[in-house]
């Protein structure tokens, strides 16, 4: 009698389903890490675009970078600084780009500014603006609004930007004001010399957008650059030296 010989597998069944899951499952991982490889590579790419830009509706281009949230272009901080001067000091009897009359903005019981000197008060911290508003009023005769005086500022130098702490600079200007009475045509010129100092705030959005009133409209654009005036004293180039 011939006696056979029982051939078994080299592994029992249970280990071969065993191999095969670790195999499986070892692949998976595999794939997993090169995923991950992937992704890090594209974030970092993604990471290294740190300025780009946008075309406006209009056709301009602007650059946008990221930035800190209190971080201000030098260029913004000096416009807001341009347009507060020129919208406070830039009297005429006419509303801006139209024929209609100024009749002004009642500032207490006596004092009256041009419209756009309310609107650039927009760009002071609230309660610094609510303690100028009366100064600039008594600046402000009666004559403007008639059409008898006219006011012309004219920015001659605006320092760069120094920042004294995070979200806070200081610049410098170095402004006459030039008066004119239309009537006898002779001309005052006034210095206006200053050193403001300028903090980042939270840039507001109108709730309405573009169905807003314009006024409100106006009003959220002049607080779009996201920055205020909080101080102002006389330039003195002595103490920059």
């Amino acid at each position: 009698m011939k006696i056979k010989r029982l051939q078994s597998p080299l592994l029992p069944e249970s280990k071969n389903l065993l191999a095969i899951c670790f195999l499986c499952l070892t692949a998976f991982n595999s794939l997993i890490f090169l995923l991950i490889l992937f992704t890090a590579f594209r974030v970092n790419k993604i990471a290294e675009r740190k300025t780009t830009f946008a075309q406006l509706l209009n056709g301009e281009t602007i650059y946008i970078s990221e930035q800190d949230r209190n971080w201000r272009y030098p260029g913004v901080i000096q416009k807001v600084v341009s347009d507060w001067t020129t919208l406070t000091f830039n009297w005429d009897d006419k509303l801006t780009d139209t024929n209609q009359l100024d009749q002004g903005v009642q500032v207490g019981k006596k004092g009256r500014i041009p419209t756009t000197a309310w609107f650039a008060s927009l760009l002071l911290e609230p309660k610094f603006a609510q303690a100028s508003l009366p100064k600039i009023a008594e600046l402000v005769p009666t004559s403007v609004f008639t059409g008898q005086l006219r006011s012309t500022t004219i920015i001659s130098y605006l320092s760069e930007p120094r920042a004294i702490r995070l979200g806070e600079w200081e610049i410098d200007m170095v402004a006459t004001r030039i008066l004119v009475d239309r009537t006898t045509g002779r001309d005052e010129r006034i210095s206006f010399n200053r050193t403001f100092t300028v903090q980042a705030v939270e840039i507001p959005r109108s709730p309405l957008g573009k169905d807003a009133p314009l006024v409100e409209q106006k009003i959220y654009e002049m607080r779009s650059s996201g920055l205020q005036i909080i101080r102002m004293v006389e330039f003195n180039p002595q103490q920059r030296r």
